[in-house]
């Protein structure tokens, strides 16, 4: 990291005052149950791969990070048409707790834990009144092995690291409702091992120290046997790319803006396709990063969907905001550039 990253502006105290009020106020806000909710949905789980924003650590370094999500699940879109009547809502809420450890300088050792809580309101159109069902528990977790096979340097602006890995059934998918077994996408867990493949390309552009990036995840999907060996379920095939940009705006302060592209295969019921599953969505995603402490950084994020195509009907994604913070053992080499952690 170049020492010109590392010398900041002196803030002004009452500016540093919003800045340390800010995280806790958003955290708060995602933290308190909102009962809101929709119908079948490509929702199911937490947003594990979506959530891997960091790249590698240094080795000996450890970086611990803590990110409240929340999306507002009030659209309802067949194909790339939003439709009106919605007699559904849905929100969750995700707790993410991610560990990343250097193993050395080029191999990451990076797991993620899920808290989630879901609620699902139906019969908005209903004259006698709607109903809201809410469940809460931990969900799947996620480790990768993450190796960087080109370091950025002073010398070399590139960077591209891979990695592998798996999502560990954690979560429970056995939760009832009046004696009834709850759909998969009302469950914490998904109940299936996965395979997770990682995809990190940057390239610092000196003239303007700005970081260029591509980060991509693909999930495979394997198979629940919910009850008996006659009723499998498994959620679709998963693959996110993001484009972005980051940089400083001010002294500690910086930008992410991000473009993402999400696309899930249909879920699947004992080998068949189920109907009102699967699609791809096109979302901007722009955020502010601001180093609190030399180990310390915060992070706030938005992101909204300006392109949805879903397979047959399905309630979606409006809006998400989360924050995070992210804590580095070594203060050395926090591994905290434009105010996103894990940037080396």
């Amino acid at each position: 990291m170049s020492s010109a990253m590392n010398n900041y502006l002196r803030i002004p105290t009452g500016l540093q005052s919003i800045f340390l009020s800010l995280p806790i106020a958003v955290i708060v806000l995602l933290i308190i149950p909102v009962q809101l909710t929709a119908q079948t949905c490509s929702c199911g789980g937490a947003p594990l791969i979506s959530s891997q924003s960091l790249t590698t650590v240094s080795e000996g370094n450890l970086v611990v990070g803590l990110t409240m999500e929340y999306n507002d699940i009030s659209n309802l879109y067949t194909g790339t048409e939003e439709l009106q009547d919605r007699n559904q809502q849905r929100t969750s809420t995700t707790a993410l707790f991610e560990v990343n450890y250097g193993i050395t300088d080029y191999l990451t050792l990076s797991s993620t834990f899920s808290f989630i809580n879901k609620s699902r309101t139906s019969g908005l159109l209903n004259p006698s009144g709607s109903e809201t069902l809410e469940t809460s528990g931990f969900g799947d977790g996620l480790v990768l092995l993450k190796y960087n096979l080109l370091n950025q340097s002073l010398w070399n602006p590139f960077q591209l690291s891979v990695g592998a890995g798996t999502k560990i059934p954690f979560g429970t998918t056995s939760l009832t409702n009046n004696g009834l077994a709850l759909n998969a996408d009302m469950q914490p867990g998904t109940g299936a091992w996965d395979g997770i493949g990682w995809l990190y390309i940057s390239r610092v552009l000196r003239e303007t120290n700005v970081n260029v990036y591509l980060n991509s995840s693909y999930r495979f999907t394997g198979t629940n046997e919910r009850f008996n060996e006659s009723d499998n379920y498994k959620f679709g095939n998963e693959f996110v790319t993001s484009l972005g940009a980051a940089g400083g705006i001010w002294g500690r302060l910086s930008y992410n803006a991000v473009m993402k592209y999400r696309h899930t295969t249909s879920d699947e019921r004992n080998g068949t396709d189920l109907p009102n599953t699967g699609g791809e969505w096109l979302s901007l995603r722009p955020g502010i990063g601001y180093q609190l402490f030399d180990r310390l950084n915060v992070q706030l994020n938005a992101e909204i969907p300006f392109y949805q195509k879903l397979e047959g009907t399905q309630p979606t994604t409006a809006y998400i905001i989360s924050g995070s913070l992210f804590f580095s053992l070594d203060k050395a080499d926090s591994g905290f550039s434009y105010g996103i952690p894990g940037s080396n």
